[in-house]
């Protein structure tokens, strides 16, 4: 019987996973090139064979994270009824806790990744931006199926998309830096705070189907 070769890891997603764990650690200006390559037990020349240096590695690790971010966002968002308004409210909670889970895990790349880069490249700077426009036109799309469906009106969903956004990635960012209140707070807050703004545009039909799922 022949013997299986046990398949080598892919040493470009060894290098990912190590750069992924020192800037979430040390941060991006804290982090050497020479950590990562003591950390993965290489030499430099597979370092550059792989990556042009720091600035585009980090750009790797920022936006791979922002993707995986919003794909399980994304897929948590769906539901089994479009019209399931209590559904809909679970896993918004579900959703803002999936987004700390990230940023209690990664908080010196979180940090990079809300201010923008720290100015560690212009590129850079567009990719996160980019995704923060992903992260509100999908935000758009749920809120487009429940104006469809008659639950809501009077708002233009992409904008909508962006407040919400914004709101959570400020609170993130304050809970990271100041440290002045809890994740079960912050979370408990932008909930109530998402409820009020949406029972604001809840047409008959919505309030009617909310009062029928409590």
């Amino acid at each position: 019987m022949e013997k299986k070769l046990k398949r080598r890891p892919d040493i470009r997603e060894v290098i990912i996973d190590a750069a992924m764990e020192l800037f979430s650690k040390k941060g991006y200006h804290n982090t050497q090139v020479t950590d990562i390559i003591r950390l993965v037990g290489m030499s430099a020349n597979t370092f550059y064979a792989h990556f042009k240096d720091k600035k585009e590695l980090f750009e790797e690790v920022a936006t791979r994270s922002l993707d995986d971010l919003r794909m399980t966002v994304k897929k948590m968002r769906e539901t089994k009824t479009p019209d399931d308004i209590l559904e809909r409210i679970d896993k918004m909670e579900r959703t803002y806790n999936t987004l700390f889970d990230f940023v209690e895990k990664n908080p010196q790349q979180m940090l990079l990744i809300i201010r923008g880069g720290f100015g560690v490249d212009e590129r850079l700077d567009e990719d996160i931006w980019r995704y923060y426009s992903y992260f509100a036109a999908d935000l758009a799309e749920d809120l487009k199926k429940w104006k469809r469906l008659g639950f809501i009106e009077g708002f233009d969903p992409l904008i909508m998309g962006h407040i919400v956004q914004g709101m959570a990635i400020q609170v993130a960012h304050s809970y990271l830096v100041e440290k002045k209140f809890s994740r079960k707070k912050a979370i408990e807050t932008l909930l109530q705070v998402n409820k009020a703004i949406m029972s604001v545009y809840l047409t008959e039909k919505g309030r009617k189907r909310l009062a029928q799922l409590k």
